[in-house]
């Protein structure tokens, strides 16, 4: 990278935090975070995922470390912050990717509140608590520091057949805008990535795995060809937004959500995600009447 463009990122020699960053976009973020400056600490349930992405962090000559953690504990944020203060040093960027669905693909109707609370629990509570961690870690280091959230398309638009998911991403993209305001005297800025469907390792297995039900499969062979630009995203498109939102390339933003979705939200035609199917706490009604 050209020492103008490593001064215009200003990302050089500081300490980078990715969860999730085993896989999908948080690994590529990691990477892009690397390769401009950039030693990272890589956060992931998964301990082997963690160290690959590490060891591609210092193949690019940064350092790194691999922490495993799981994020629906609670004393793990604090405990990732600890770790990577003590690895590589003062934490200024952080980039918040851990989340999913939990497996809870039905309709409302059918939901209980286990349901309900799994995906708020691995999207919201995950965010809140890293974010927290995250912002007294930098406080305390005294330095202009940033904060990137993950969010998903499902937060903005509706989600049928994933409630819980979407309201979680829904709390991530609002928390975003009030953890900006609260932090904006610390020198803090804190945005938000709202990802449309992207190709990782875990979709491209759903997508084409026989043992996924022929909906899901169908799902996202619908939503890549009603993209606009032609195609699901690719982890590394989605990663240079949160490389932007992570630089000084962006510092008058702050409390923003970035939609990066190939433009689909502007349709009408994303697809619904699962089964269309009568409920099954309504269907003996409906078929009687």
């Amino acid at each position: 990278m050209s020492t103008a463009l490593e001064t215009m990122l200003g990302l050089a020699g500081r300490v980078a935090l990715v969860t999730g960053g085993g896989n999908g976009i948080a690994r590529a973020t990691a990477l892009r975070l690397a390769t401009a400056g950039c030693d990272v600490a890589v956060v992931d349930l998964d301990p082997e995922a963690a160290e690959r992405t590490a060891t591609e962090i210092r193949e690019l000559g940064r350092e790194a470390v691999a922490l495993e953690k799981d994020l629906t504990v609670p004393t793990a944020h604090t405990e990732m912050v600890e770790g990577t203060v003590t690895a590589l040093g003062d934490l200024s960027v952080a980039v918040n990717v851990c989340g999913g669905t939990g497996g809870v693909t039905k309709s409302f109707l059918d939901m209980s509140i286990g349901d309900w609370h799994k995906p708020l629990v691995l999207n919201l509570d995950t965010t809140f608590l890293s974010c927290q961690a995250e912002a007294i870690s930098m406080v305390r280091g005294g330095r202009p520091s940033t904060i990137v959230n993950v969010a998903s398309s499902s937060g903005v638009a509706a989600a049928p057949n994933l409630a819980g998911y979407g309201a979680a991403n829904a709390g991530v993209v609002h928390f975003t805008k009030t953890a900006a305001i609260e932090l904006a005297p610390y020198g803090i800025r804190v945005n938000c990535i709202v990802p449309g469907t992207h190709w990782t390792a875990g979709t491209r297995h759903r997508a084409t795995s026989p043992d996924s039900p022929p909906a899901v499969r169908e799902f996202f062979t619908t939503a890549e060809s009603v993209t606009p630009l032609g195609h699901l995203g690719e982890p590394e498109e989605t990663a240079g937004v949160a490389l932007f939102l992570a630089s000084d390339l962006s510092s008058y933003m702050t409390g923003h959500a970035v939609v990066s979705d190939g433009g689909i939200l502007h349709t009408t035609a994303r697809p619904a995600f699962g089964e269309s199917k009568v409920p099954d706490a309504i269907k003996d009604h409906v078929a009687t009447r």
